[in-house]
C-alpha cells in the first residue's frame, strides 16, 4: 500500500465511528475497505447529490477519488467543503478532518495515478511551465470561479491578518475564526496556506480556468485591458513530498516565506527626500525597527501543510531600538490635514511612503510624553511641527512565499513565487467584498446604485496590478499584472450546473476576493509607481495602519465589508452608507468597535459627539479598545440589508446621502419587545406592514453646534428637526417628521 492511501486509510479510519462511515456510506463508499485503493476508484452509482452538503457537488462526478480532478472527488469534498457537517439522516457528524488529514486527500487525488512531467506537459503543448506558488481553498459553488459546482479556487497572493491571539481552526468550518470568546477585545491572527504547483502560462479563457469575475475590472477603469490578452498562470498539478507525485522522482518540496514591514524607513527617506531633517538617516533606517523582517509571519506546520501564520503582538506597539523608544522630528505640514496627522504627499495614485503617520504624541526634552489629544489646538500643534514624536509600529507586512523543488530544478527551472500579505484585521470577517461586488452589480436597483459608495467595492482580486517589485529577493515582475487573480484547475469539459442555494461560508478567507482594492491608500495593500510599472505595495498603507484606518472609517465605510462605517459618529459630518446599530457604534451599551462612544443624546434637542480631529485610532489600538465581538456577527445579507435601508432612508428624506446638514442619529433593528408599539402606530396609520428585518431610524437636522465647555473631545449639536423612518424589505419605507403624521414613502 502506498504512503498516499496510507495517511488517507488513517483519517478514514479515525473518522468511521464518527458518523463519516454511515454519510460515505449512504453514497455507496465503504471508507473502512481492506483494499482503500481500489474502492476510491470504483465507480460510485448512487451518489445522493441531494443530500445536505452535497447539493453543489460536481454533476459529472462518479468516484471518491478522481485522478488529478478535486472538484469530481467525492471524499475531498465531503472532507472539505464547510457545508457537509451532518450524516445520511441529519443527525451531527461528531468529528471532523484535520488540515492534515484533507491535504492528504488532496494529496491523493494528484497521485493516486501518478503521472510523469512528460505527460503533464505534453496536455499544454508549446506553453511556458513553472513551479509556482499559490493560495488555495476548496469552496462551495456560490464561490467558485465557474459558480457551476464547488471546486478548488487558486491565487498567486494570499492574505493573512494580524491578531493579538494566536490562530484558531474551526474543523466544521473547515477554516479559522478570528475571535477569542475569552476576550471581547482580542484578535486572533488569521492564517494563509499556499501550495506548490506545476503550472502553465495561457492567456485568459474564462471558459478553461477563468479568471473569476473576468474583465470586470474594464467596466470601472477606462482603457484597461481585456483578461483575454493578459498571461495568467494557471495551475495544473499539485506538488508534494515523496515518490507518488511525479512518476520515477522522489520530491522533496520546501516552502520558505519572506516579509518586510519597511514603513517607517520609507517615512524617513521622503521626508528627507523633501528635504526634511527627521533626526534619522542611513544608515540607521536600514535596520530596525525602520524596516524590519523578523517577528511579522511564519510557516506554521503545526496548523498544517503550508499554512502561514502572522505572530501574535498588539495591534500597536512603540518603536524600539536597542530597547529605548523611538522619536523623530516632525517638519511643518502648512497644507494641514483633517485627522490630523503628518501627511507625506502621493504622487498621484503612487505612494512611496505611507500617507498618514501618527505624529501625536511628542517627547519633551525631559523624554517624557504629552499626548497632543489633551490640547485644543492639536490641529495647529501638528501643522507647525518642529517637536520630536515618538514613532509606532504595526506587524502587517507583504512578501512572498517560495517552493524549492531540487529535482526539478533542471527540467523546470523557473519558479514563481506566491505574494503574501500580512494586512489589517477584518471587522466583518463574514462579509467577503466579492459578495457584495456581485449584489451592487446584479441586483441593487439602478436608482440605488450610485448613491451607496464612494468607490466601487471592487475586490483585491479584480485589480490588475503587478506585485511589489521592490521586495529585494523576490524577483517579481512588473509584467506579472495578474497576481491578484482568481483562478481554477483547468476544466476538461463543460460543466452541469448545480444547486447554488447552499450555506455560505464564515470563516477567514485568504484569498484576495475577501481583500480590498486598492485606492486612497487602501486598506489591505496599496499601490506604488517604480520605473513607469505600477504595483502592490504594502508600505503606502498609515504608519501604523490605524492612522488612515480611521479616514476609511469615516469616509462611508470607504473599503466596504472590511471597515465599519463610522461616518455618523464625528462632530464633522460624513454620509453614512451601511450604518452601524447604535450598539457597534458605541452610542449605547459598551462595546463601540473602535473604541469611541458614538453620538449620544444629552437632553432635549442636543446630541454630544466626538470631535473628529481628537479621535485617535492608534491611541484607541495602544488602549486595546478595538473590538470585531458585534460587526463580527453581521453576515452577507444583513450588511446588504442594511446598505439598502441608508440608500433609501436619504431617498425617503429628499436629501443628498452626502448632505453636511441631516445625519443619522440612530439606527436599530427592530427586535421584540423594542420599538414594537411605535412601529404597530406606524404601520397602522400608513395602511402598509414591514416584512423581513425591520430597522428604526433617526435622522437630525442640525442647526449649530458648539464646543463642549467641560470637555474639548467633544461637540454638542443642537438639532433643528428630526425624523423617523422604519424600514424592511420593501421599496417603501415608514416615515414622520416633526409634527407630522406617520406616512409611506416609496422608494426605489
Amino acid at each position: 500500500m502506498s504512503e498516499l492511501i496510507d495517511a488517507v486509510g488513517a483519517a478514514c479510519r479515525r473518522l468511521a465511528p464518527a458518523g463519516w462511515g454511515d454519510l460515505l456510506g449512504a453514497h455507496g463508499l465503504d471508507i473502512t475497505a481492506a483494499d482503500l485503493g481500489a474502492e476510491l476508484l470504483r465507480p460510485l452509482p448512487d451518489i445522493r447529490r441531494e443530500a445536505p452538503g452535497i447539493e453543489d457537488f460536481a454533476a459529472e462526478a462518479t468516484r471518491a477519488v478522481e485522478p488529478g480532478r478535486p472538484a469530481h472527488s467525492l471524499l475531498l469534498h465531503a472532507f472539505a467543503s464547510p457545508n457537509v457537517v451532518s450524516g445520511p439522516g441529519g443527525e451531527p457528524l461528531r468529528d471532523f478532518p484535520t488540515l492534515d488529514e484533507i491535504a492528504a486527500v488532496e494529496n491523493l487525488v494528484f497521485g493516486i495515478q501518478t503521472p510523469s512531467l512528460a505527460e503533464i506537459g505534453a496536455q499544454f503543448p508549446g506553453t511556458l511551465m513553472a513551479i509556482a506558488v499559490f493560495a488555495a481553498e476548496y469552496r462551495p459553488g456560490p464561490e467558485t470561479v465557474h459558480r457551476r459546482h464547488a471546486d478548488m479556487c487558486l491565487s498567486r497572493t494570499g492574505v493573512a491578518r494580524v491578531g493579538t491571539a494566536d490562530a484558531l481552526y474551526d474543523a466544521a468550518r473547515r477554516g479559522f475564526l478570528p475571535f477569542d470568546d475569552r476576550d471581547a477585545h482580542a484578535f486572533r491572527v488569521l492564517p494563509a496556506r499556499y501550495d506548490a504547483y506545476l503550472s502553465v502560462q495561457l492567456r485568459g479563457r474564462f471558459d478553461l480556468f477563468g479568471p473569476m469575475n473576468f474583465d470586470l475590472g474594464q467596466a470601472f477603469t477606462a482603457g484597461m485591458a481585456s483578461d483575454e490578452t493578459r498571461n495568467f498562470w494557471v495551475p495544473v498539478h499539485k506538488l508534494f513530498n515523496g515518490s507518488e507525485c511525479l512518476r520515477g522522482l522522489d520530491l522533496t518540496v520546501e516552502l520558505t516565506a519572506h516579509h518586510v514591514n519597511e514603513k517607517l524607513r520609507r517615512v524617513h527617506r521622503e521626508l528627507r527626500r523633501d528635504g526634511h531633517d527627521t533626526g534619522w538617516d542611513a544608515p540607521q533606517i536600514d535596520g530596525p525597527p525602520f524596516i524590519f523582517t523578523e517577528g511579522i509571519a511564519e510557516l506554521a506546520p503545526q496548523l498544517g501543510p503550508g499554512m502561514l501564520a502572522p505572530l501574535p503582538h498588539p495591534l500597536v506597539a512603540e518603536a524600539l531600538l536597542d530597547g529605548a523608544p523611538v522619536d523623530f522630528i516632525v517638519p511643518p505640514d502648512p497644507q494641514g490635514s483633517f485627522s490630523p496627522s503628518l501627511t507625506i504627499a502621493s504622487a498621484g495614485r503612487a505612494r512611496h511612503a505611507p500617507e498618514y503617520v501618527h505624529v501625536r504624541h511628542a517627547v519633551g526634552e525631559d523624554g517624557s510624553v504629552e499626548d497632543l489629544n489633551d490640547d485644543p489646538d492639536v490641529v495647529q500643534r501638528v501643522n507647525a511641527g518642529g517637536y520630536r514624536a515618538r514613532h509606532y509600529v504595526d506587524f502587517s507586512g507583504d512578501g512572498w512565499i517560495a517552493a524549492s523543488v531540487p529535482q526539478l530544478a533542471v527540467q523546470v527551472p523557473r519558479n514563481v513565487p506566491a505574494y503574501s500579505l500580512v494586512t489589517a484585521p477584518d471587522f466583518y470577517p463574514n462579509c467577503d467584498q466579492r459578495e457584495l461586488v456581485e449584489w451592487w452589480l446584479q441586483r441593487v436597483p439602478t436608482a440605488l446604485r450610485n448613491r451607496v459608495w464612494q468607490t466601487p467595492p471592487l475586490t483585491l482580486s479584480d485589480e490588475r496590478l503587478a506585485p511589489n517589485i521592490e521586495l529585494p529577493g523576490a524577483r517579481f515582475r512588473g509584467e506579472d499584472d495578474t497576481v491578484t487573480a482568481i483562478v481554477a484547475l483547468p476544466l476538461r469539459e463543460v460543466p452541469q450546473q448545480r444547486p447554488l442555494e447552499v450555506g455560505a461560508t464564515q470563516r477567514h478567507s485568504h484569498l484576495p476576493d475577501g481583500a480590498a482594492g486598492v485606492f486612497a491608500p487602501g486598506w489591505d495593500t496599496s499601490v506604488d509607481e517604480t520605473g513607469g510599472v505600477a504595483h502592490l505595495a504594502g508600505y503606502g498603507l498609515g504608519s501604523p495602519f490605524p492612522e488612515d484606518s480611521k479616514l476609511c472609517a469615516a469616509l462611508s465605510s470607504f473599503w466596504p465589508a472590511v471597515a465599519p462605517d463610522s461616518g455618523r459618529s464625528f462632530s464633522q459630518v460624513f454620509p453614512t452608507a451601511t450604518p452601524l446599530t447604535d450598539a457597534e457604534i458605541g452610542s449605547v451599551g459598551d462595546l463601540p468597535w473602535d473604541g469611541v462612544a458614538g453620538p449620544r443624546a444629552i437632553g432635549g434637542d442636543v446630541v454630544e459627539y466626538a470631535a473628529f480631529e481628537f479621535v485617535d485610532y492608534v491611541q484607541s489600538a495602544l488602549d486595546n479598545s478595538f473590538t470585531l465581538a458585534l460587526t463580527g456577527q453581521v453576515d452577507v445579507p444583513e450588511y446588504e440589508a442594511r446598505v439598502l435601508v441608508a440608500a433609501r432612508a436619504y431617498l425617503a428624506l429628499g436629501v443628498p446621502p452626502n448632505t453636511d446638514v441631516w445625519s443619522i442619529l440612530s439606527f436599530r433593528v427592530v427586535a421584540d419587545g423594542q420599538d414594537g408599539a411605535e412601529l404597530a402606530e406606524a404601520e397602522a396609520a400608513a395602511g402598509i406592514t414591514l416584512a423581513g428585518n425591520r430597522y428604526r431610524v433617526e435622522f437630525g437636522r442640525r442647526a449649530s453646534q458648539t464646543p463642549d465647555p467641560q470637555d474639548h473631545r467633544k461637540v454638542r449639536v443642537q438639532l433643528a428637526e428630526r425624523a423617523t423612518l422604519f424600514a424592511g424589505a420593501e421599496a417603501a419605507l415608514l416615515v414622520k417628521r416633526a409634527g407630522g403624521a406617520w406616512q409611506a414613502v416609496a422608494t426605489a
